[in-house]
């Protein structure tokens, strides 16, 4: 029986997602930030297949200590993990800073690259492992150069934008550092989702996604992406489609896309990595 750990899992897409694969019958670990909320998830899913097993842990993703703790909580009590998807999300209703860095990049990306660094060794234990990046085609509003400026001027929009670019860049570098080692990664544009996204939104903006929300997609719709990579045959999902798919590609509606950005290279990817790693 497979294991999948599933950051941000007591709602939206990522609740979605945990019962889609209780149903398949994977064990799940639920990283979570609000223990009450996770643990209603944990009851709900288990009422959806009580043969498998559904684990809580606690981690804020803008706080390193947290997720040290947390990955370390994993891997003393497990051997191995099959699939992480570092679903959890965080849109900024205001620019901040933790530390220097904008919080919602250090939610959206670092974070998940923490956490992810220190879970390498059960990935690599599983054989096959997957890493499945919640990304957007909000990308295309992100800079590589803006990644760690504490410009106290930036665009909610762009402050957005810069995480899921960096997402697709993690994604990127995580597929060709550990190729031969069975690990494989993806990112993911889950479509326009109607769920906690944008709830903290005000203005304009806030305006702009009630007016959308009715013509969003329900997070069972907005999972499916996810579950396609969690289970799907390696071999299928692997397939090369010109220079879109397989491992280190985006995907959405459960097919590889190509990314058109400027700033999706090699170099980009391994500087992103470079730099991120004195967060861990």
């Amino acid at each position: 029986m497979k294991t999948a750990l599933i950051t941000g899992a007591n709602v939206g897409i990522g609740l979605a997602t945990a019962k889609a694969l209780a149903r398949r019958g994977f064990n799940l670990i639920l990283l979570c930030r609000n223990e009450a909320k996770g643990q209603e998830a944990v009851t709900t899913i288990k009422r959806i297949n009580p043969a498998v097993t559904v684990e809580l842990v606690l981690a804020d993703l803008t706080d390193t200590d947290s997720i040290r703790r947390a990955a370390g909580q994993i891997r003393a009590t497990h051997s191995q993990l099959d699939v992480l998807i570092n679903n959890a999300g965080y849109s900024p209703d205001r620019i901040e800073f933790v530390g220097t860095v904008e919080k919602s990049f250090y939610a959206n990306h670092i974070g998940h690259f923490v956490l992810t660094y220190h879970l390498l060794d059960l990935l690599k234990a599983a054989g096959e492992a997957r890493v499945i990046n919640l990304s957007s085609a909000a990308y295309m509003l992100g800079k590589a150069s803006r990644f760690f400026q504490h410009d106290k001027k930036l665009s909610l929009l762009a402050a957005y934008g810069d995480g899921k670019l960096a997402n697709v860049l993690f994604t990127r570098e995580l597929a060709t550092r550990y190729a031969d080692l069975g690990i494989t990664a993806y990112a993911v544009h889950p479509g326009v989702v109607k769920s906690n996204f944008g709830s903290n939104f005000t203005g304009p903006i806030q305006l702009l996604m009630s007016v959308a929300r009715p013509f969003m997609r329900s997070p069972e719709r907005g999972a499916e992406t996810s579950v396609y990579l969690a289970t799907a045959p390696i071999d299928v999902i692997t397939r090369k489609d010109g220079k879109a798919g397989g491992s280190g590609g985006f995907f959405a509606d459960s097919a590889p896309k190509l990314v058109k950005h400027v700033d999706n290279i090699n170099r980009q990817a391994a500087d992103l990595w470079e730099k991120t790693m004195a967060f861990v």
